[in-house]
């Protein structure tokens, strides 16, 4: 009989210490899968309880129980923990093994052979030699299948050898490498295919093979004063083990004769020869020439400079001006497309140009670029990573090569640190606008969204703007002209157009990035009961929005001027209220509409004495209604109103809802019951966050 799967084994092992019917859902609680999971289980279940002698009873609306006394139970469990595991091994695992048989063996390989040693079916060794295939692709080494001969892999031995040290990469071998060096290998008792599989891999080098390139490699070193790091140590150790395995096994690389040549006069190559020397006697090996060139790319590649005074480089040869002319063509490529001012940071471009110009060498000589941190800087930064692959670009057009992936990993690196560390310098700025409730909030976030680096300390209205403490900014950004001495300032539109974000950016190249000379400490010395105050304010302006907030659906307004008689309407009782509050919103639309076309909105907002408290309106207009001369088409309206004279706290919170109601999705897309959830979320994450603080 076959063996079990383990997730039957475990569902008997529940049966077996159950007394009572149990449900599958039960069961599927127990190992953390879902109750159609264990019926689809049953059938094998069943028929093992059957073969053994044991009866199973399903009992509607009970469950099932494996009938029996306490020694039935007990009969069942031993028989459990004698029974073999039918072992399940995922796609990557069997692709890996697979790959690693292909690459041992020269001859064919019979695909009844995997498909026995794996326990799958034919079809499923199809499926994993296609994955195979296109993985092998990749080295340009063909996968050939003769139907009645087996499968086995054909292709350069420069080819194979680089999947091989890649593969060994990939799976973080190069660990199990330094535990070789270091003879703290152990016999670990684990028959795992991916463990069993690892050691294949690894045991394509006899490891005393590692030992002994290690000490040639270590005193070699020494002789000639090389300075190795780690990764490059452990590269070179690897490289020279695996030359050894495979001339043992009579297969030679070779090198492009040009190549070869151009190679030969450089003092490396007599130190590779000596290298190679000191490896065919200890090895009793003969060493080719090619191989030696390898090995000679190996310790150039290795170099962190090249030697300037050096003329017989040919194509090899890179001088200088090149490297930092593409570095700084890099680095001015990532500040326009971050909005950072990198060019200020003397570090990146030392950095990149120290890195760039082995990397380049290493890609003109075709040499393989490992990166085994690729993967996560993928996952953890890929909008840096897109970035860098951007600005690789550039290195591409001027030097006529492909920079892998790999390379643009190590590169985005560097222009990681670069924009962490510009971050780290954030300006710090206020948002100013006429009334301080619509046009300052909904900048404030365009600009955070644009600025990585710029924080918005404070939203205020133009009339409030020398009641507060500026010594705690570094410039403002505002969309009304303003009076302001001893402070740097950038007049914009409320919408943040492209023109704005470059004056933005020219204003932040100006100012030093230094803030020894400025007094940033914000002391905090709010007493105990002006803290209750603004509790209180806050509270008082929440609520008052949720009272007064209004909500009109398909609304019929055929111009803009209904629209404006509308809203005053809606927030007035008496004529003279009426007319002022047609005033002011008029006076307040003369200076910007704040219209998103992007949502097909337009906020009215202003101060206004005749509200007394927040106001909060959404009006739906039944058609689209054309506002100004750009013909812009206007679904929704938000009101924002607020009292002329108000604590800043009630600024605060408008100025919080208009940043954030335009996060989520467009209005016009949300029914009457959303809008308002939205809204009540909106005032609950600010409250939290006010709370948060204080704490």
């Amino acid at each position: 009989m076959k063996s079990l799967e383990r997730r039957s084994k475990d569902i008997l092992f529940i049966l077996a210490e159950s007394k009572e019917p149990i449900t599958t859902k039960f069961i599927g609680d127990k190992l953390n899968v879902s109750s159609r999971t264990i019926t689809r289980q049953m059938p094998e279940i069943e028929n093992y309880l059957n073969i053994h002698g044991f009866k199973f009873t399903k009992k509607p609306g009970y469950g099932i129980i494996v009938e029996g006394n306490l020694e039935e139970k007990n009969r069942l469990k031993q028989l459990l923990h004698n029974e073999k595991i039918q072992k399940r091994y995922s796609p990557q695992e069997r692709q890996l093994f697979i790959l690693i048989e292909l690459l041992k063996n020269k001859e064919p390989i019979k695909i009844y052979r995997f498909k026995s040693d794996l326990n799958v079916t034919e079809g499923t060794i199809s499926l994993d030699l296609d994955k195979i295939e296109d993985i092998l692709a990749k080295y340009e080494v063909k996968l050939v299948r003769r139907p009645g001969l087996g499968v086995y892999i054909d292709g350069t031995e420069a080819n194979l050898r680089k999947l091989i040290v890649n593969l060994i990469y990939e799976n973080n071998l190069q660990n199990d490498v330094l535990d070789i060096l270091g003879d703290i290998v152990q016999k670990k008792n684990n028959n795992s295919i991916a463990f069993k599989t690892k050691n294949k891999l690894l045991n394509m080098i006899d490891k005393n093979t590692i030992r002994k390139v290690e000490k040639i490699v270590s005193e070699f070193e020494r002789n000639i004063n090389l300075d190795l790091n780690d990764s490059q140590y452990v590269a070179l150790t690897v490289h020279l083990a695996l030359v050894v395995e495979r001339i043992k096994n009579g297969d030679e690389i070779h090198m492009e004769e040009k190549y070869l040549n151009n190679i030969k006069n450089n003092e490396e190559y007599v130190y590779a020869k000596e290298l190679s020397y000191e490896i065919e006697n200890n090895f009793n090996i003969n060493m080719p020439e090619d191989e030696i060139g390898y090995i000679t790319m190996h310790l150039l590649g290795s170099k962190k400079y090249f030697d300037q005074q050096r003329n017989d480089w040919d194509n090899f040869f890179i001088d200088n001006y090149r490297i930092i002319k593409t570095a700084k063509a890099m680095i001015r490529f990532i500040q326009n497309e971050s909005k950072l001012n990198l060019m200020q940071d003397e570090k990146i471009l030392i950095n990149l140009t120290i890195h760039l110009e082995p990397a380049i060498k290493r890609i003109i000589m075709g040499m393989e670029i490992r990166n085994p941190l690729l993967g996560e800087i993928k996952e953890n930064y890929p909008y840096i990573f897109k970035l860098s692959k951007k600005a690789s670009s550039i290195i591409e057009k001027e030097f006529n090569i492909k920079v892998p992936d790999t390379e643009v990993g190590y590169i985005a690196l560097h222009i990681g640190g670069a924009l962490e560390r510009n971050k780290n310098y954030t300006f710090n700025i206020v948002v100013v606008c006429p009334s301080g409730i619509g046009a300052s909030g909904l900048l404030s976030t365009k600009i955070s969204n644009e600025f990585l680096n710029i924080e918005v300390i404070d939203t205020v209205s133009a009339i409030d703007i020398n009641n507060i403490d500026l010594g705690r900014c570094d410039f403002i950004v505002s969309t009304v002209p303003i009076n302001i001495k001893n402070m740097g300032w950038v007049l914009v539109n409320p919408l943040l157009l492209e023109e704005d974000k470059k004056n933005i950016k020219n204003l932040m190249n100006k100012i030093p990035l230094d803030k020894s000379e400025k007094n940033y400490e914000i002391t905090n010395n709010i007493s105990f009961r002006d803290k209750l105050i603004k509790d209180i304010n806050y509270s008082k302006a929440i609520m008052q929005v949720l009272d007064n907030y209004k909500y009109y659906d398909k609304i019929y307004l055929d111009n803009y001027e209904n629209l404006i008689n509308k809203i005053t309407k809606i927030y007035t009782n008496n004529n003279s209220s009426y007319n002022q509050l047609k005033k002011d919103i008029l006076h307040r639309e003369s200076l910007g509409q704040l219209i998103l076309e992007e949502s097909s909105t337009i906020i009215i907002h202003c101060r206004t004495e005749t509200v007394d408290e927040l106001q909060l309106g959404i009006i739906k207009i039944l058609t689209p209604l054309i506002i100004n001369k750009k013909n812009v088409e206007v679904e929704v309206v938000v009101i924002l109103l607020a009292p002329s004279n108000i604590e800043s706290e009630y600024i605060e919170i408008m100025s919080y809802i208009t940043q954030s109601i335009f996060k989520s999705k467009p209005i016009k897309t949300m029914t009457e019951k959303e809008i308002y959830q939205t809204l009540n979320n909106i005032l609950e994450d600010f409250y939290f966050n006010i709370k948060t603080k204080r704490r």
